[in-house]
Formats: C-alpha cells, sequence, structure tokens
C-alpha cells in the first residue's frame, strides 16, 4: 500500500515568524498604491496569488492580470530575499522536520510532495535558507494554483505521475483551518502541525510523527 504525505511549507517545515505577510503588504503597496486588510480571515482563497486576484477585482485594477501578478511577485521575492538577508534568524527549520523528510525518503512504498499556498519562488527561498533541498521532491505552489484545494489535488497528481505509483492514501501535513478543510474536501487524510490539542490528528512538530501515525494506522 503505497503513501502520499504532502507537506506544507509555513509551520511544518519551517517557521518565518510572520515574515511573509509583512513582504507581501509592502510589495502589494508599492506595485498597485493598495493599502490591502490584513485580516486574512476575509480572503477566499488564502494564497499567494488568490489573494491578489481578490485585490485586482476588488479594486477594479484594470491592467493585465499577468502582468500584476509578475510584479507584485517578482517585487515580493525581492523583500522577502532582503529581509532573510538583513534578518537570517526570522526564518528556520520546524522542529524536526529535516530528520522527517530523511526518514520517509528511506521508507518503501512512501512518497512526498510540498504543497504550498505562497509562490514558488518565496517559497524555495524560505526553504533554502531554513537548509532545505527539496530539488527532487514534487513540487506545487499558488504559482501554479489559486486555492488550497487546487493545490493539494494537483501536487497529488503531479506526484502519481513523477512517481508511477497509485497512492492508497494521502496524508497532509500542514496548519491552520483552511488546509484542513482542504483536506476534507479532497478526502486526504489531515494531521495538523503545530498544536498540542484539537478534535483532530495533532502534534506539535514533525519530531512527534509517530503521534500521527500511531492514530492514523500508518507504518514506519
Amino acid at each position: 500500500m503505497a503513501n502520499l504525505f504532502l507537506l506544507d511549507i509555513d509551520g511544518a517545515l519551517v517557521d518565518s515568524h510572520d515574515l511573509e505577510l509583512d513582504c507581501y503588504v509592502k510589495a502589494v503597496n508599492e506595485v498597485l498604491g493598495i493599502e490591502m486588510d490584513t485580516d486574512l480571515s476575509q480572503y477566499a482563497n488564502l494564497t499567494d496569488a488568490g489573494v491578489l486576484d481578490e485585490l485586482i477585482a476588488k479594486y477594479a485594477i484594470a491592467e493585465s492580470r499577468s502582468l500584476i501578478h509578475r510584479k507584485v511577485e517578482n517585487r515580493f521575492s525581492s523583500l522577502v530575499q532582503q529581509a532573510i538577508k538583513e534578518y537570517p534568524e526570522t526564518v528556520s527549520e520546524a522542529m524536526g522536520a529535516k530528520a522527517f523528510l530523511t526518514k520517509m525518503k528511506d521508507l518503501q512504498d512512501t512518497y512526498i510532495a510540498i504543497a504550498t499556498s505562497g509562490w514558488a519562488s518565496t517559497a524555495k527561498l524560505k526553504l533554502r535558507a531554513a537548509g532545505f533541498d527539496v530539488s527532487n521532491l514534487t513540487f506545487t505552489s499558488a504559482s501554479d494554483a489559486l486555492s488550497r484545494t487546487e493545490i493539494m489535488a494537483l501536487a497529488a497528481f503531479r506526484a502519481k505521475q513523477d512517481s508511477g505509483v497509485v497512492f492508497e492514501r494521502r496524508v497532509v501535513f500542514a496548519k491552520g483551518d483552511r488546509n484542513k478543510h482542504a483536506s476534507q474536501e479532497l478526502g486526504y487524510d489531515y494531521v495538523e502541525v503545530g498544536i498540542v490539542n484539537g478534535p483532530h490528528t495533532h502534534i506539535p512538530n514533525l519530531a512527534h510523527y509517530q503521534a500521527a501515525f500511531s492514530r492514523l494506522a500508518l507504518s514506519a
């Protein structure tokens, strides 16, 4: 029985201490002249591309969508890179993440894919800053799809193509209600990473993955 583990970056693999939100708000302001609302609960698609699409619609911006996305992403990426250079301590490996990846890569019938709500450029900047090499992993981001559900589904599809394997189970390791709801919509198992109690399968970090495996009847 083959398993696919879909990993989000923020909270599961990397701790970035709200670095991205500050840079995203600044990029939007510099490129579009908009003071965006930072109450993220109001956005339907809480991804880099999804939020920007909602802002374009809200403020009736007539410029080419693809051009706006390229401009904002480029500025956002530059700001994140600058922030990491000035404050490298703001981006670090989440506890147990590297050891978890190493362990899972060694397991038979187990495949790992990255599914992140960030744009690929900034997501990979953070991973590199935290010391991760994901060059050999299936990678899907907000550069590929607008919603969390679409990103996860596409990641699973790509993993199947990359591996040639039909997966019996798909398990998402991530943080937040948006990820939980997307997992439920797709029928994937969900492990909340970053909390110590809750009504569903949860672990404080990936160092405690055995607890999730036990709850989901997975073997390691």
